[in-house]
């Protein structure tokens, strides 16, 4: 087990959830949510200012890969209209990142206002990016991305996990990287953004991305990767082992 694992032809699966395109020095990472914290706070929840978290997992990635470029595939920031602080945080995070590489923002549903709000910075925004194996779009669009017949797509937005439990009750949920040769589906970013447990199933319009090839998975537990094989078979031994489990897995037609 490594906090790397190659996932596809010059892909390779980080621990953080990020993807690492290493021949262009390049990650793809999904889900950032940046200002997380203070956009709770407005909605009347009086959790702590923990965005630093997110901010710290950003920079000791960068310092362990050195990328020359950072694609962030969709939402980049987590609301619109930021209050001066959150305003001014996140500025200053994406300052010190172009400071060291090439920024590129793919527009994702949380982050519409982006262009808007923060084209001053040095951050180039898009609604994809491509390279000439990879098509990589936020992922809430799917019916009107037209994606090239020998392009891998890439996407973010579902926040793939898988819930476990273990004896005592205690659950956690682990990120998933979900890969056929033709749809890659990264993790979350953010260590706040609630999983979408995907043994409830695909979305139907993700469902057609992979076009029938059979899902292999891989859990990002932020110091390693680990392969599960198999996405079906990774939930069937997940619930085979756990009695207590929900029917909705045995009820699903999809994964």
């Amino acid at each position: 087990m490594s906090n790397t694992a190659v996932i596809l032809s010059g892909l390779e699966a980080h621990s953080t959830g990020a993807l690492w395109l290493a021949e262009s020095q390049t990650l793809v990472i999904a889900d950032v949510h940046l200002g997380y914290s203070w956009a709770q706070r407005r909605r009347g929840e009086l959790g702590p200012l923990a965005d630093f978290r997110t901010r710290d997992k950003l920079f000791r990635l960068c310092e362990q890969l050195h990328p020359a470029q950072i694609v962030f595939l969709g939402d980049l920031v987590h609301a619109p209209r930021p209050c001066a602080d959150e305003r001014a945080w996140i500025e200053e995070t994406l300052n010190k990142l172009a400071e060291c590489a090439k920024l590129v923002a793919v527009r994702g549903n949380h982050d519409r206002a982006f262009a808007k709000e923060f084209g001053h910075l040095n951050i180039a925004t898009v609604e994809a990016w491509s390279t000439k194996t990879i098509t990589a779009v936020h992922g809430d669009r799917l019916g009107r991305t037209a994606i090239p017949e020998r392009s891998t797509l890439v996407v973010g937005h579902l926040h793939p996990c898988l819930s476990v439990r273990d004896a005592s009750g205690a659950s956690q949920k682990l990120p998933l990287f979900l890969v056929t040769q033709h749809c890659v589906v990264l993790p979350a970013f953010s260590p706040f953004a609630r999983g979408y447990d995907i043994a409830c199933g695909l979305p139907e319009d993700l469902e057609r991305c992979f076009r029938e090839a059979e899902i292999q998975s891989y859990v990002a537990t932020a110091s390693r990767v680990t392969p599960l094989g198999p996405l079906r078979r990774a939930i069937e031994r997940l619930y085979e082992a756990d009695s207590g489990a929900p029917s909705r897995f045995r009820r699903s037609r999809a994964v």
